[in-house]
């Protein structure tokens, strides 16, 4: 790659980042909905003109922080088979983990600030239709009886990661990927029959 445009993608990012940054810091004080671009861009130190470089709104902001976090967990999703017989929960909670690490601050912060929901009802929502997609393959089950299965899953891996980031969690990404693959898949039992 041409070390000029290395250079510039990495003032780019830098800049995306610490607009993220400014965003995280403002939500911690209130609202999104009272996020002026302008204090958005003081906090962020930069200038207006920078901002609408990289983003047209707020809300741009977190359908851009969406999109990429869907577009990655899509990927794993994708190469998953729940029904394979070698299929390793492990793993795949794993490949969450690294997903999520890759800016780990970031979502602990956005999960501070209560304001995660945008993110999460995506990311529900996707998981959900991947599971029924998946399980409707393989099994010949009432579709509300599958809606419920899929909610079930899809909520409950959503709600171990915001609890996980929440309590700022002294589990590590291993200790989580163990825990959070056992409940997934074995449910209560893993807890009971140990």
């Amino acid at each position: 790659m041409d070390k000029y445009l290395e250079k510039k993608d990495r003032r780019i990012e830098k800049t995306q980042k610490s607009i993220r940054d400014a965003l995280i810091t403002l939500l911690a004080e209130k609202d999104a909905s009272k996020i002026t671009i302008k204090e958005l861009a003081e906090t962020a130190n930069i200038n207006r003109k920078t901002f609408y470089m990289h983003y047209s709104s707020i809300d741009d902001i977190f359908d851009k922080i969406a999109n990429e976090a869907i577009e990655k967990f899509l990927l794993i999703l994708d190469k998953c088979d729940f029904f394979y017989e070698q299929f390793d929960a492990y793993t795949f909670f794993t490949t969450l983990n690294n997903v999520l690490n890759e800016d780990f601050d970031f979502y602990q912060k956005l999960v501070h600030t209560n304001s995660h929901n945008f993110l999460l009802i995506k990311v529900k929502r996707i998981l959900k239709d991947s599971i029924i997609e998946k399980l409707h393959k393989k099994l010949t089950t009432n579709e509300e009886v599958l809606n419920l299965y899929a909610e079930f899953i899809a909520s409950g891996i959503i709600s171990m990661y915001v609890e996980w980031l929440d309590i700022n969690s002294t589990l590590s990404f291993e200790d989580f990927a163990n825990a959070a693959s056992n409940i997934a898949f074995n449910g209560i039992n893993s807890l009971i029959l140990t």
